[in-house]
Protein backbone atom coordinates (compact mmCIF):
# COMPACT_ATOMS: atom_id res chain seq x y z
CA UNK A 1 0.00 0.00 0.00
CA UNK A 2 0.89 3.55 -0.81
CA UNK A 3 -0.10 6.43 -0.14
CA UNK A 4 0.42 8.40 -3.09
CA UNK A 5 -1.00 5.48 -5.18
CA UNK A 6 -4.55 7.34 -4.37
CA UNK A 7 -2.99 11.12 -5.01
CA UNK A 8 -3.79 10.96 -8.27
CA UNK A 9 -5.03 13.09 -11.36
CA UNK A 10 -9.00 12.46 -10.96
CA UNK A 11 -11.87 13.96 -12.87
CA UNK A 12 -14.86 14.53 -10.43
CA UNK A 13 -18.49 15.03 -11.30
CA UNK A 14 -20.69 16.14 -7.89
CA UNK A 15 -24.18 16.95 -7.27
CA UNK A 16 -25.03 18.27 -3.33
CA UNK A 17 -27.59 20.17 -1.21
CA UNK A 18 -27.24 21.63 2.08
CA UNK A 19 -30.14 21.99 4.55
CA UNK A 20 -29.96 24.32 7.55
CA UNK A 21 -32.37 24.83 10.08
CA UNK A 22 -30.91 27.70 12.36
CA UNK A 23 -33.68 28.89 15.30
CA UNK A 24 -31.14 30.83 17.16
CA UNK A 25 -32.10 33.87 19.24
CA UNK A 26 -28.78 36.14 17.94
CA UNK A 27 -26.31 34.55 15.22
CA UNK A 28 -23.14 35.74 16.57
CA UNK A 29 -23.98 35.71 20.70
CA UNK A 30 -26.99 33.38 21.02
CA UNK A 31 -28.61 32.60 24.30
CA UNK A 32 -31.17 30.31 23.27
CA UNK A 33 -32.17 28.00 20.61
CA UNK A 34 -30.60 25.71 18.08
CA UNK A 35 -29.31 25.09 14.77
CA UNK A 36 -29.26 22.08 12.81
CA UNK A 37 -27.32 21.43 8.89
CA UNK A 38 -27.09 18.21 6.52
CA UNK A 39 -25.75 18.19 3.64
CA UNK A 40 -24.85 15.89 1.10
CA UNK A 41 -22.14 15.50 -2.06
CA UNK A 42 -23.20 12.60 -4.73
CA UNK A 43 -20.22 11.86 -7.56
CA UNK A 44 -20.36 9.33 -10.10
CA UNK A 45 -23.06 11.04 -12.34
CA UNK A 46 -19.94 11.08 -14.91
CA UNK A 47 -16.43 11.48 -14.16
CA UNK A 48 -13.86 8.67 -12.36
CA UNK A 49 -15.56 9.08 -8.72
CA UNK A 50 -18.86 7.60 -7.27
CA UNK A 51 -19.31 7.71 -3.52
CA UNK A 52 -21.76 9.31 -1.62
CA UNK A 53 -20.68 11.48 1.19
CA UNK A 54 -22.90 13.21 4.10
CA UNK A 55 -22.48 15.08 7.12
CA UNK A 56 -24.76 16.59 9.78
CA UNK A 57 -24.08 18.63 12.71
CA UNK A 58 -26.84 20.58 15.55
CA UNK A 59 -25.77 22.82 18.24
CA UNK A 60 -28.04 23.94 21.54
CA UNK A 61 -27.50 27.13 22.93
CA UNK A 62 -28.42 28.36 26.57
CA UNK A 63 -27.71 32.00 28.58
CA UNK A 64 -27.65 30.70 32.03
CA UNK A 65 -27.01 34.48 33.11
CA UNK A 66 -25.48 37.73 32.30
CA UNK A 67 -21.96 37.25 30.30
CA UNK A 68 -21.84 33.17 30.58
CA UNK A 69 -23.03 30.75 27.37
CA UNK A 70 -23.40 27.31 27.30
CA UNK A 71 -22.88 25.17 23.94
CA UNK A 72 -23.20 21.92 22.83
CA UNK A 73 -22.38 20.62 19.31
CA UNK A 74 -22.74 17.02 17.88
CA UNK A 75 -21.71 16.33 14.26
CA UNK A 76 -20.79 13.38 12.58
CA UNK A 77 -20.38 12.02 8.53
CA UNK A 78 -20.08 9.05 6.69
CA UNK A 79 -18.41 8.78 3.19
CA UNK A 80 -19.52 5.31 0.98
CA UNK A 81 -18.46 4.16 -2.53
CA UNK A 82 -20.57 3.33 -4.70
CA UNK A 83 -17.94 0.40 -5.91
CA UNK A 84 -16.22 -0.78 -2.71
CA UNK A 85 -13.39 -2.23 -4.69
CA UNK A 86 -12.19 1.09 -5.70
CA UNK A 87 -12.35 2.58 -2.55
CA UNK A 88 -12.57 6.15 -1.18
CA UNK A 89 -9.67 8.51 -2.46
CA UNK A 90 -7.45 10.50 0.24
CA UNK A 91 -8.59 13.14 -0.51
CA UNK A 92 -12.36 13.04 -0.38
CA UNK A 93 -11.86 11.41 3.16
CA UNK A 94 -12.60 13.12 6.66
CA UNK A 95 -9.82 14.72 8.04
CA UNK A 96 -9.94 16.56 11.91
CA UNK A 97 -7.71 18.37 13.97
CA UNK A 98 -6.12 22.21 14.44
CA UNK A 99 -8.93 24.64 14.56
CA UNK A 100 -11.87 21.54 13.62
CA UNK A 101 -11.08 19.84 16.83
CA UNK A 102 -8.78 21.78 19.46
CA UNK A 103 -5.57 19.83 20.85
CA UNK A 104 -4.21 18.24 18.08
CA UNK A 105 -2.53 19.33 14.75
CA UNK A 106 -4.39 19.46 11.22
CA UNK A 107 -5.26 16.20 10.44
CA UNK A 108 -3.55 14.76 13.92
CA UNK A 109 -6.35 12.16 14.90
CA UNK A 110 -7.27 8.96 13.20
CA UNK A 111 -5.60 6.28 10.95
CA UNK A 112 -2.14 7.21 10.23
CA UNK A 113 1.01 5.82 8.99
CA UNK A 114 3.68 4.91 11.05
CA UNK A 115 7.13 3.09 11.66
CA UNK A 116 7.21 0.62 14.77
CA UNK A 117 10.53 0.40 15.88
CA UNK A 118 11.08 -2.89 18.08
CA UNK A 119 13.59 -4.70 19.72
CA UNK A 120 14.42 -8.84 18.89
CA UNK A 121 11.44 -9.73 21.31
CA UNK A 122 8.49 -7.60 19.78
CA UNK A 123 8.78 -4.83 22.29
CA UNK A 124 7.64 -1.55 21.07
CA UNK A 125 11.14 1.14 21.61
CA UNK A 126 9.82 4.07 19.25
CA UNK A 127 7.27 5.33 17.58
CA UNK A 128 7.68 7.28 13.99
CA UNK A 129 4.54 9.06 13.10
CA UNK A 130 4.20 9.66 9.08
CA UNK A 131 1.50 10.81 7.20
CA UNK A 132 -2.23 10.82 7.87
CA UNK A 133 -4.66 8.52 6.02
CA UNK A 134 -8.02 10.41 6.95
CA UNK A 135 -11.01 8.34 7.64
CA UNK A 136 -14.34 6.99 6.02
CA UNK A 137 -16.35 8.52 9.15
CA UNK A 138 -16.23 10.93 11.87
CA UNK A 139 -17.79 11.76 15.38
CA UNK A 140 -17.57 14.59 17.45
CA UNK A 141 -19.36 16.34 19.99
CA UNK A 142 -18.44 20.01 21.55
CA UNK A 143 -19.20 21.69 24.95
CA UNK A 144 -18.24 24.82 25.32
CA UNK A 145 -19.03 27.37 28.36
CA UNK A 146 -18.25 31.25 27.33
CA UNK A 147 -17.35 33.27 30.63
CA UNK A 148 -16.81 36.99 31.93
CA UNK A 149 -13.33 37.89 31.79
CA UNK A 150 -13.99 41.65 33.46
CA UNK A 151 -12.10 43.43 30.54
CA UNK A 152 -13.45 46.51 29.17
CA UNK A 153 -15.98 45.35 26.76
CA UNK A 154 -15.04 48.19 23.62
CA UNK A 155 -11.29 45.52 23.68
CA UNK A 156 -13.73 42.81 22.21
CA UNK A 157 -11.90 39.74 23.75
CA UNK A 158 -14.33 36.77 24.78
CA UNK A 159 -12.81 33.70 26.73
CA UNK A 160 -14.11 30.46 26.61
CA UNK A 161 -13.60 26.96 28.65
CA UNK A 162 -14.05 23.82 25.79
CA UNK A 163 -14.10 20.35 25.62
CA UNK A 164 -14.20 18.45 22.65
CA UNK A 165 -13.96 14.28 22.02
CA UNK A 166 -14.41 12.18 18.89
CA UNK A 167 -12.58 10.34 16.43
CA UNK A 168 -12.04 9.86 13.05
CA UNK A 169 -11.60 6.62 10.94
CA UNK A 170 -13.26 3.41 9.50
CA UNK A 171 -10.17 2.07 6.45
CA UNK A 172 -10.94 -1.44 6.95
CA UNK A 173 -10.35 -1.59 3.83
CA UNK A 174 -6.62 -0.62 4.23
CA UNK A 175 -4.24 -3.47 4.31
CA UNK A 176 -0.31 -2.53 4.70
CA UNK A 177 2.72 -5.03 4.26
CA UNK A 178 4.24 -5.26 8.45
CA UNK A 179 8.03 -5.92 8.67
CA UNK A 180 9.12 -4.38 5.33
CA UNK A 181 11.72 -2.55 6.11
CA UNK A 182 13.80 -5.17 7.96
CA UNK A 183 16.73 -4.28 10.62
CA UNK A 184 17.13 -0.51 10.85
CA UNK A 185 20.31 -1.10 13.40
CA UNK A 186 21.47 -4.47 15.34
CA UNK A 187 18.43 -5.62 17.44
CA UNK A 188 15.68 -3.21 15.65
CA UNK A 189 13.41 -3.99 13.70
CA UNK A 190 11.02 -1.26 11.46
CA UNK A 191 7.92 -2.29 11.00
CA UNK A 192 5.12 -0.67 9.03
CA UNK A 193 1.29 -0.40 9.88
CA UNK A 194 -1.61 1.76 10.18
CA UNK A 195 -4.25 2.13 13.30
CA UNK A 196 -7.63 1.99 11.58
CA UNK A 197 -9.65 2.05 14.63
CA UNK A 198 -12.26 4.80 16.31
CA UNK A 199 -10.57 5.09 19.32
CA UNK A 200 -12.15 8.00 21.67
CA UNK A 201 -9.82 11.62 21.55
CA UNK A 202 -10.63 13.49 23.83
CA UNK A 203 -9.25 17.37 24.75
CA UNK A 204 -10.09 20.42 26.81
CA UNK A 205 -8.92 23.90 27.40
CA UNK A 206 -9.39 27.59 27.04
CA UNK A 207 -10.13 29.61 23.70
CA UNK A 208 -9.53 33.25 23.89
CA UNK A 209 -11.03 34.90 20.98
CA UNK A 210 -10.46 38.60 20.04
CA UNK A 211 -12.45 40.99 17.48
CA UNK A 212 -9.00 42.78 16.00
CA UNK A 213 -8.58 45.46 13.44
CA UNK A 214 -7.84 42.94 11.06
CA UNK A 215 -10.60 40.81 11.88
CA UNK A 216 -11.74 38.26 14.64
CA UNK A 217 -8.60 35.52 15.60
CA UNK A 218 -8.48 33.01 18.51
CA UNK A 219 -6.21 31.61 20.45
CA UNK A 220 -6.57 28.34 21.79
CA UNK A 221 -4.95 26.86 24.83
CA UNK A 222 -5.57 22.86 25.25
CA UNK A 223 -4.93 19.63 27.28
CA UNK A 224 -5.07 16.36 25.96
CA UNK A 225 -7.11 14.33 28.03
CA UNK A 226 -7.12 10.94 26.03
CA UNK A 227 -5.13 9.95 22.44
CA UNK A 228 -3.28 7.21 20.99
CA UNK A 229 0.34 7.04 20.57
CA UNK A 230 0.58 7.45 16.91
CA UNK A 231 -1.68 11.31 17.29
CA UNK A 232 0.09 14.66 16.77
CA UNK A 233 -0.93 16.84 19.65
CA UNK A 234 -0.44 20.77 19.81
CA UNK A 235 -1.08 22.78 23.50
CA UNK A 236 -1.41 26.05 21.65
CA UNK A 237 -3.13 27.47 18.15
CA UNK A 238 -3.46 30.71 16.50
CA UNK A 239 -6.00 30.48 14.35
CA UNK A 240 -8.12 33.97 12.15
CA UNK A 241 -12.06 32.95 12.73
CA UNK A 242 -15.33 34.56 11.11
CA UNK A 243 -18.20 34.85 13.92
CA UNK A 244 -21.40 33.80 11.64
Amino acid sequence: FSTCRQERAELSSIVGYTFNWDRRNDPIEPTGGFDFSLSQDLAGIGGDVQYLRTEVSGAAYKGIFKGVRASVRLSGGYIGAWDEADGIRINNRFFKGGSSFRGFDVAGLGPRRIIREVDENGNTLRVRKREALGGKAFYQGTAELTFPNFLPEEYGIDTALFLEAGSVGMLDDIDIEPAQAGLIEPGVAAVELSKTGMGLRASAGLSVGWDSPFGPIRFDFSQIIRKEEYDRTETFRFSTSTRF
